[in-house]
């Protein structure tokens, strides 16, 4: 049953953002049912958590579900307010930290591959600053911080979570790589979305498997 309801979850995401894709590709501006599916299509992720969860119930288990609920909104406030957008997915993202610290406590690898990404946040401030030249830029930094915290603490985890926690902060690096090199590929952002998608779809499969 599990692996049934693991692919249908499956299917129906990658459906939903096939679907988004070719509504946000097309030649007039639909927003609403443009945000409508980009959002759909994560919450086939949380409905695959929520099976999870319920069919196994367990606090890490509900802290990634209240996550990718969170993810949904954040989909939809993002391409409305980007920096509304960041401080929910941050909010998911401190979801994913919790469950992962409660599922295995951190050790010293994670550390010292979150001191090396932090170096590599602080490296990349001046391409950051580019987003808001005339704003703080310290709410994407700290954004930053916490991606890299996620991936630091899923180095200890089970490899489905370790390789969500990894296409969520590849996604994020290339969606930051776009938008400072102004990059309007279609491939490209079909690629970015693409790893950001399967990364919550992994994260919520780690719940079940």
């Amino acid at each position: 049953m599990a692996l049934i309801w693991t692919i249908a979850c499956f299917a129906l995401m990658i459906v939903m953002y096939l679907i988004y894709q070719s509504i946000k590709w097309g030649s007039e501006e639909h927003k609403w049912q443009e945000w409508f599916f980009k959002g759909a299509a994560t919450a086939m992720s949380a409905l695959l958590a929520g099976y999870g969860f319920f069919s196994r119930p367990s606090s890490t288990a509900l802290l990634i579900l209240i996550g990718l609920c969170v993810c949904v909104a954040a989909d939809v406030i993002l391409d409305r307010h980007f920096l509304a957008g960041t401080a929910a997915f941050a909010l998911g993202h401190i979801c994913y930290c919790a469950a992962m610290v409660l599922l295995q406590r951190p050790g010293w690898p994670s550390l010292i591959v979150f001191l090396l990404m932090a170096v590599g946040v602080f490296a990349l401030y001046p391409q950051i600053k580019k987003l808001e030249k005339d704003k703080s830029t310290l709410p994407y930094v700290g954004y930053a911080l916490l991606i890299s915290a996620m991936f630091s603490l899923s180095i200890a985890q089970k490899p489905l979570l370790m390789l969500g926690a990894l296409l969520f902060a590849g996604s994020d690096v290339m969606l930051l790589f776009r938008i400072v090199k102004n990059i309007p590929s279609k491939r490209y952002d079909y690629l970015c979305l693409g790893c950001y998608f399967l990364a919550q779809f992994l994260i919520a499969a780690s719940t079940v498997f």
